[in-house]
């Protein structure tokens, strides 16, 4: 059977907008290949070294990002990670507008079927706009816990962040070892409500989160 993929992961360079009080991506040149060398030829090799926060760009959250006692990033089931998901479209939300119980009480039946869910909230096409990170769209705490109360594992949008300080939501998904990815992108793309789901993280030991490359599979 053809299958279409379809990249839900924003670039990683040194443009990649870090989250407010995050560090910059510093992409370093340790090696590089001359551009006179005759190619396939030994002597040379391209290599780099990468630094940045793991929560720049596409990236996944781990319950530990909020609970020093929950599992960190390299804990997290690859099964966790992959799979059939449910995709939402709210992106007719505006502006700080909060996504409540009622955006997703339509979708009860399914979200409780389904067990990994992607809202489209229709804000990646702000990525390069200063209020990218000032004036998404929220999850309330109350629909953080529709969707932990209806099983759901994994929880991912195409806004920088679930929610805003104080971080409720992000106390109650994570508190329920429920994964997020935040800063999807492509999701318009897709055009089914149902997909397969890829989002692997680095398997960085102890700690709270990791960029990932996301792709949605399509039967």
């Amino acid at each position: 059977m053809a299958q279409n993929i379809i990249d839900l992961t924003h670039p990683m360079d040194e443009s990649t907008p870090p989250f407010p009080g995050n560090p910059p991506v510093e992409i370093g040149i340790l090696a590089e290949i001359p551009e006179n060398h005759p190619a396939g030829e030994p002597g040379y090799g391209n290599s780099c070294t990468f630094k940045t926060s793991v929560h720049t760009g596409t990236h996944m959250d781990a319950p530990f990002h909020f609970y020093r006692h929950h599992p960190t990033i390299d804990q997290i089931p690859l099964d966790r990670c992959m799979g059939h998901t449910l995709l939402i479209d709210l992106s007719d939300k505006a502006p700080n507008a909060e996504i409540t119980p009622d955006d997703l009480k339509p979708y009860e039946e399914k979200i409780r079927a389904i067990p990994k869910v992607v809202l489209n909230i229709g804000w990646a096409v702000h990525w390069s706009k200063d209020m990218f990170f000032t004036d998404f769209p929220v999850i309330t705490a109350e629909a953080a816990q529709f969707l932990v109360d209806c099983g759901t594992e994994l929880i991912g949008v195409d806004t920088p962040s679930v929610d805003k300080a104080p971080n409720k939501s992000h106390f109650i998904i994570l508190g329920n070892d429920t994964i997020i990815v935040e800063n999807l992108t492509n999701l318009d793309l897709i055009g089914e409500n149902e997909f397969h789901l890829i989002a692997l993280p680095l398997k960085i030991t102890g700690r709270d989160g990791s960029p990932v490359r996301v792709a949605a599979i399509i039967e």
